[in-house]
């Protein structure tokens, strides 16, 4: 056992090393970082003042804004009256209270709430929650888990098992067993394009929207529809592939 004296941990003002980032490539960032001291309403700001459209609310999980005055207030008055409260055989009045809330907006008979600190958590206990039941109701051998493939449900041990993103679990071993994967709804061929009104789509076309793929001029028009272009309605979920000299001026 070594006798040295143990080192009093310091504070190194800006030093980036100790801080290991996830899904970052951290070498690049700290070599270049992107920094945020704070946030108002829709936008971050960085450390020199410069403003930053936040365009995916966070985490996606700040859809209200940031720092508004009505939460801020709510927030403090909470930390000030209770900062924790045990949820083993202790509860607080609110949670019941979220709870109830909670359930009152979800559909049909999903009237029970369980809360979770995560997303990742709450996938994983969601995939306990299951096995768990059936094995109460008397089919402890239905254990099967299906995932998607390109699906994300997570960084949990059971979310990158029935997870679709290899990238994610293939330095992690076996994870999880019984775990199919079916393949992803994204089709590249039907979905190469999204919808929408091609510019070169003149008012008096008669074709919808959603089947336009561009109209060529007539003899007897200077803007109708070309028989050529005419197709039958597109089926929902599907994609309207534009003609070449329509694609180079559409938005995609």
């Amino acid at each position: 056992m070594s006798t040295a004296p143990a080192q009093r941990a310091t504070a190194v003002p800006n030093d980036l090393e100790a801080y290991w980032l996830p899904f970052t490539p951290n070498r690049a960032f700290k070599a270049a970082p992107r920094l945020i001291a704070r946030a108002k309403d829709m936008h971050y700001y960085t450390p020199d003042g410069r403003a930053v459209l936040d365009g995916t609310a966070g985490m996606w999980c700040t859809n209200a804004g940031h720092n508004r005055d009505p939460i801020v207030a709510a927030i403090q008055a909470e930390a000030a009256a209770l900062d924790y409260a045990p949820a083993f055989q202790f509860a607080h009045p609110k949670a019941f209270e979220l709870a109830s809330r909670v359930a009152a907006l979800a559909p049909g008979d999903l009237d029970h709430v369980f809360f979770c600190n995560s997303g990742s958590e709450a996938v994983d206990t969601a995939l306990k929650i299951a096995l768990a039941y059936h094995n109460v109701r008397g089919e402890a051998a239905r254990t099967r888990l299906i995932g998607r493939e390109r699906g994300y449900h997570g960084v949990g041990f059971g979310g990158i098992s029935v997870g679709g993103m290899v990238n994610n679990r293939k330095l992690f071993g076996t994870l999880l067993a019984g775990v199919d994967h079916l393949p992803a709804t994204y089709s590249r061929e039907h979905q190469a394009f999204s919808k929408g009104r091609c510019r070169a789509r003149p008012a008096c076309c008669p074709h919808p929207r959603a089947t336009c793929r561009g109209c060529a001029p007539s003899a007897t028009s200077t803007a109708s529809c070309s028989s050529s272009t005419r197709s039958s309605p597109v089926s929902a979920g599907s994609a309207t592939r534009l003609p070449p000299s329509a694609t180079a001026s559409s938005p995609t």
